[in-house]
């Protein structure tokens, strides 16, 4: 049996607000000495994910928006879009095939909200805190179309119902709203296990890390799952009979799940 991490980021291994993963080093050291490999699982574009990996050296295939992108692991079929790219594979309905949809929805339901597609890099700088060349980077999206939802619960209802209709769906991040197609975090955990699976020839089990309700997915079907609390402490409950809830938040909290596991782990070895 061999174990792969899958983490969110931001709120989770990254501080929520100073984006941050100093305070998770000896626990990301500690799963190398254990040959256990981190892949990260965001909602953030594959750009950021790169520079993030990078400053990380991580060297793992990685998941971008939401589970729409999956990157480092070639593909037996493509979407148009990956025909070039043979190590990133489309597993929903790519950001360019939807955005005039999405446009037209707004008019049709005279809906309050921003999206990026038509804001500029000052307006996602002022939304994020980023500095504008992550801003800029955050921008390029190939999956999803994350908006800052300015309009009230029964209007989002009725958006994710035409949403429906249209094989989308408005799921909702730490920041963001995020329209998509009908894929979610846990959507790659097949391939990941088969790709690893095949890799070591042995069973594979997932961790998986998350704060927001667009990690449930991954944590529900999880092998086993770490809640990292929310904004004001809040927590996430997964459907996971094998769940450890973390005390603090951001990268205090991975940490602390992290060590639980590998405790866990020894004591059953």
């Amino acid at each position: 049996m061999r174990y792969i991490v899958v983490t969110d980021l931001d709120g989770t291994l990254l501080d929520h607000q100073t984006y941050e993963f100093t305070p998770a080093l000896s626990a990301i050291q500690k799963l190398e000495q254990q040959n256990i490999p981190i892949i990260l699982n965001s909602s953030k574009t594959r750009a950021e994910i790169l520079e993030i990996r990078s400053e990380l050296n991580n060297q793992e295939p990685f998941v971008c928006e939401n589970g729409g992108v999956l990157c480092g692991i070639a593909a037996e079929t493509h979407l148009p879009e990956s025909a070039s790219k043979p190590d990133i594979q489309y597993l929903g309905t790519p950001r360019s095939q939807f955005l005039d949809s999405l446009d037209a929805l707004k008019a049709k339901l005279h809906l309050n909200y921003q999206g990026f597609a038509h804001a500029s890099i000052d307006d996602v700088v002022r939304w994020t805190g980023l500095p504008s060349s992550d801003a800029q980077k955050a921008m390029v999206r190939e999956a999803t179309e994350p908006l800052l939802w300015q309009d009230t619960e029964l209007a989002l209802a009725k958006f994710r119902q035409e949403l429906q209709a249209l094989e989308l769906q408005c799921v909702r991040g730490g920041r963001f709203y995020h329209v998509m197609g009908n894929f979610h975090k846990a959507s790659c955990f097949a391939t990941l296990k088969a790709y690893y699976s095949r890799h070591w020839l042995t069973e594979v089990q997932i961790i998986a890390l998350g704060d927001s309700q667009n990690d449930l997915p991954m944590l529900d079907q999880a092998d086993y799952a770490i809640v990292i609390p929310g904004k004001q402490g809040i927590a996430l409950k997964p459907d996971n009979k094998s769940t450890f809830l973390a005390s603090q938040p951001g990268p205090y909290g991975w940490q602390e799940g992290i060590n639980h596991f590998l405790t866990r782990l020894r004591a059953q070895s």
